[in-house]
């Protein structure tokens, strides 16, 4: 549903082809979405054959064909209710991390300390990513402050590990 309403999303601002697409994913949404090429093309196609989107082929020069894809009546319908949804729903977060944390304790306490470092060191480049991003404008600040959220949420958590592990629990 989600990578259905980004690409609908995207293409209520006005057609682009393929390339277009994935290029303003990868730039402008690359921090909180990984929506890869193959998969937005995988998408693009199921949302055509439901006619939710439609294509004319377009050349350039001497450039190679290319689809440019519009949405359609049907598909304008069909965001705004994806949009609905997903606003009301609530998606809990899959947190993979703590499977290996569940496991910390099989690990020698230095192996583990140095390898939550690491951890930590990502979650900080990550959260400067994200400082470093300037103001959007627009909702996608919200969507911006949020992964920023979970990412300090993330670092205070991996402090605590480090400032407990290798203490009794009583």
């Amino acid at each position: 549903m989600v990578k259905q309403l980004l690409l609908l999303g995207i293409l209520m601002d006005g057609k682009m082809h393929g390339y277009q697409l994935n290029e303003y994913v990868k730039h402008a949404m690359n921090l909180y979405t990984d929506l890869k090429k193959s998969t937005a093309y995988f998408v693009l196609g199921k949302l055509e054959k439901e006619k939710y989107v439609s294509h004319q082929v377009e050349r350039e020069g001497k450039r190679p064909e290319r689809r440019v894809y519009q949405i359609t009546k049907e598909g304008k319908l069909y965001f705004q209710e994806l949009l609905r949804k997903c606003i009301r729903g609530y998606t809990p977060a899959t947190l993979n991390d703590d499977i290996g944390i569940a496991f910390l304790d099989r690990l020698e306490v230095s192996e583990a300390k140095e390898l939550l470092e690491s951890k930590r060191q990502k979650i900080k480049d990550q959260l400067k990513k994200f400082d470093d991003i300037g103001d959007h404008g627009s909702n996608l600040r919200y969507a911006i402050d949020h992964s920023a959220a979970y990412l300090k949420a993330d670092l205070k958590w991996v402090n605590s590990i480090l400032e407990n592990i290798g203490k009794e629990i009583k």
